[in-house]
């Protein structure tokens, strides 16, 4: 039979209420605190978490509700979130919606039946509208990655305009101008903004922007791969690809490697997100990185604070992190 309160005040000799005022934080003298966790050893003794769930209000819980676990973005946003909350005593729950808009509000009201604390999201719906159901529950959200257009709260996020910058003035700082951009669908936050970065950057330098050249699609391996097959057997092919997205990434390699084509001898590459990429693929990819770990666990600080009203202001805040270039050897000079 589980030990409870009583067992360890018969074993210290203690009062319930002082027992209970160290298991809900409180300062206790030490010689108190010393007698109560030798108690808790002795008796194997392990806190109801459901019980005091009841008690407070509070679960502990966190609600993680991403668009896919396919991503491999999604999937390290919510570990390194997770790391983040598990030091703070809270444990994390995640849903995929599989990139459909209906599942994602199942998925909401999924997590408010568990009696999550917060919500932490990449939102698949653009405007957010499914989240009005945890504001209603008086339930605290944070954006990660991508903002809603019709839901206002906390959010932390790439400046993705930034990086698509980054990469264009690259190109443009080893002399190409035949340059090209395999983008995710401009239904998305991210990649409308890494277009715009993009399109401003070569407006800026005066490089004409080709329709044919400024190609979107899914944020997939295979997406990657079906531009890059259509960029690099135009008859006037482009000199140089960004890639804005890993596993777009991933697809152009795929697509050079299988029309025998040399980096950066016969196209000039820019990948995104994942460093690791560069130590795999010969030559070292020039990469457009992102402090994933940093944006994951500022998000996990913003909800944890919101939970426990430690947030100095009310009003809603958007943290932007900035993206860094580390450069390789994918990219030739003209």
């Amino acid at each position: 039979m589980a030990a409870t309160y009583k067992d360890i005040q018969r074993v210290t000799g203690l009062s319930l209420a002082t027992i209970s005022k160290y298991f809900n934080g409180g300062v206790v003298r030490e010689e108190n605190r010393q007698a109560i966790e030798k108690a808790i050893e002795d008796l194997d003794y392990h806190v109801n978490a459901y019980a005091r769930s009841l008690k407070s209000k509070k679960s502990r819980l966190i609600g993680g509700l991403i668009p896919e676990l396919d991503s491999t973005f999604n999937v390290r946003m919510m570990a390194d979130a997770e790391v983040y909350l598990r030091q703070r005593g809270y444990g994390l729950i995640v849903c995929d919606c599989r990139l459909d808009q209906d599942a994602e509000k199942e998925a909401v009201e999924f997590l408010l039946e568990r009696m999550v604390d917060g919500i932490l999201t990449i939102p698949f719906d653009k405007t957010g509208r499914h989240l009005e159901a945890a504001r209603n529950r008086n339930v605290p959200v944070v954006l990660m990655d991508r903002l809603a257009t019709e839901f206002q709260t906390d959010a932390v996020i790439l400046e993705n305009a930034e990086a698509s910058r980054l990469a264009a003035e690259e190109f443009i700082r080893y002399g190409h101008r035949d340059i090209a951009i395999i983008n995710g669908p401009n239904s998305l936050y991210t990649m409308r903004e890494r277009m715009r970065g993009f399109q401003e950057t070569l407006n800026k330098h005066k490089i004409p922007i080709r329709a044919e050249w400024m190609t979107d699609g899914p944020i997939t391996m295979d997406g990657g791969y079906t531009n890059a097959k259509l960029l690099l057997n135009m008859w006037h092919r482009p000199t140089a690809i960004f890639c804005a997205n890993y596993e777009i990434t991933l697809g152009t390699i795929v697509a050079c490697n299988e029309l025998g084509l040399r980096i950066p001898e016969d196209i000039s590459l820019i990948g995104f997100d994942n460093i690791h990429l560069t130590s795999i693929i010969k030559p070292k990819l020039t990469m457009i990185t992102q402090p994933m770990e940093d944006l994951a666990r500022e998000a996990a600080r913003l909800l944890t604070a919101r939970i426990e009203g430690t947030m100095e202001s009310e009003e809603f805040q958007t943290i932007r992190m900035l993206p860094q270039l580390v450069a390789g050897e994918s990219i030739r000079r003209l």
